[in-house]
């Protein structure tokens, strides 16, 4: 069995903090985050005007996501119904980590100058940010998980081969709406 394998397994049964969790610095959010329905899990996330969601990494630099259409977390369907595992449930972390795959493949500066690999520590950050300003959303396993994910060969291909996919209406319109 693979080191990260045993690792996953073993938080899991024991609860502990991993050394992933543990080695993670923290960012922190602020503003509200927006989305409307499009379609069946299909949303579009649209800043606040007056208060919009901002991540402030560790080292200080801000990621401020723009229009975009989401899904949330990308969480495979079979899961959504095991605690820890909502499309929804971590919806800032999801947010910010969206706006940088959109940020890469459409070109929105600054934004676009985040490697892959920022994307994955982006991820972990936020993630990280969320689950210590709540204990009961807190899970080692759920957080080593995740961030597995984002950071996998598949990942890594919609990241080089995504398309971009903007808003097919007028953004500053519906801003204005809100």
């Amino acid at each position: 069995m693979r080191l990260p394998v045993l690792l996953l397994l073993v938080t899991a049964l024991c609860g502990c903090v991993t050394p992933l969790y543990r080695e993670t610095s923290q960012g922190n959010f602020t503003g509200a985050l927006d989305v409307r329905w499009v379609k069946n899990d299909y949303f579009l996330f649209l800043p606040d005007r007056d208060d919009p969601l901002t991540f402030k990494r560790s080292n200080g630099t801000a990621i401020r996501p723009g229009p975009m259409y989401t899904d949330g977390g990308s969480i495979p369907r079979f899961l959504w119904g095991v605690e820890g595992y909502s499309p929804w449930g971590y919806a800032p972390a999801y947010i910010v980590h969206d706006w940088l795959f959109e940020a890469h493949h459409c070109g929105y500066a600054p934004d676009d100058q985040h490697t892959f690999e920022d994307s994955v520590a982006v991820m972990a950050e936020s993630l990280k940010a969320i689950m210590e300003a709540s204990s009961e959303v807190r899970d080692y396993f759920v957080f080593d998980s995740v961030v597995a994910a984002v950071g996998s060969p598949i990942a890594r291909r919609i990241w080089e081969k995504g398309s971009c996919k903007p808003p097919a209406f007028d953004i500053k319109a519906a801003q204005e709406e809100v």
